[in-house]
């Protein structure tokens, strides 16, 4: 089932097909196929550690347990963080439109790490958001398919090969670039080192 993204820009509506990119799609993939003496695939199994049974693809499983031993439903869990409150997890978001906010700078999108990303192809696209697109416009999009509890930003963008939709994380690192200041060093470092001063022979040759 195609998934869809509702945008409105300056009023105007758009509508986009989104299609997730995988490394498989963009690079391809190799899969290694072991055969017998007949020439058949062979199908992968646990042996167990006593050696007496075999355990084909299908007969074993996970679950959740609680304290009493009995199982849970994945839909009843609950994420908690360090000091065990439950973190809030907002519902998705589908189903109406989305305000497309922008164009935000770029600096918003390179300091995040890009954990997803959609090729997008448009249904319908508004002429305002087509041109903002077409002179290099970053888009910030509130898209969240699913519920999470780590704050995710959506970046709406084009490029020479097409549209995309880049789902990120803040990366939490400070930018670093030619301008930036030494960091002040400890006072150790400062001292003199007369073993390793090699900077100075004449200490050698007192």
């Amino acid at each position: 089932m195609a998934a869809y993204l509702d945008l409105t820009y300056q009023g105007q509506p758009s509508r986009f097909a989104l299609a997730a990119i995988d490394r498989k799609r963009l690079h391809g993939y190799t899969k290694r196929v072991a055969l017998d003496a007949d020439g058949h695939e062979c199908a992968t199994a646990h042996l167990t550690r006593d050696g007496r049974s075999l355990l084909p693809a299908g007969s074993t499983a996970d679950l959740y347990i609680n304290d009493e031993g009995d199982s849970v439903p994945r839909t009843d869990l609950v994420p908690v963080g360090g000091d065990g409150r439950a973190l809030a997890a907002p519902a998705p978001i589908a189903g109406r439109p989305l305000e497309a906010e922008g164009p935000v700078p770029v600096e918003e999108l390179l300091d995040c790490v890009v954990v997803r990303a959609y090729a997008v192809t448009p249904e319908s696209l508004a002429p305002a958001l087509q041109s903002a697109l077409a002179r290099g416009g970053i888009f910030r999009v509130a898209h969240r398919p699913r519920k999470a509890t780590q704050a995710a930003l959506t970046f709406l963008l084009a490029n020479g090969h097409g549209l995309f939709l880049l789902q990120a994380e803040p990366s939490g690192f400070e930018f670093v670039g030619p301008e930036q200041l030494p960091a002040e060093s400890d006072d150790w470092a400062n001292e003199q080192d007369e073993e390793f001063d090699f900077d100075q022979p004449e200490r050698w040759e007192q």
